[in-house]
């Protein structure tokens, strides 16, 4: 399984983000429909931001998890043999 990093795609999806301010600073007086358009993106963008942050943290807690449960079964393995 390829790992991805979640860390690139944040920075991407910031600069992307960035990008679309611009655009809708940009392109203020132009008709409805385009700045609509960029407001889509920038919420799908602030979606996907949310997924990732939310992967980041889930990956992160079971990490934490897998630490605890090793250390917890060293301690248990100890005993078990003392």
């Amino acid at each position: 399984m390829s790992t991805v990093n979640l860390e690139l795609q944040m920075k991407f999806l910031a600069e992307l983000n960035e990008a679309l301010t611009d655009a809708l600073d940009r392109y203020s007086d132009e008709g409805a429909e385009k700045l609509a358009e960029l407001n889509y993106m920038k919420q799908e963008v602030a979606r996907a931001r949310r997924v990732i942050a939310d992967r980041m943290n889930h990956d992160a807690d079971n990490k934490a998890g897998r630490r605890s449960a090793r250390h917890s079964a060293g301690h248990f393995q100890e005993a078990a043999f003392s």
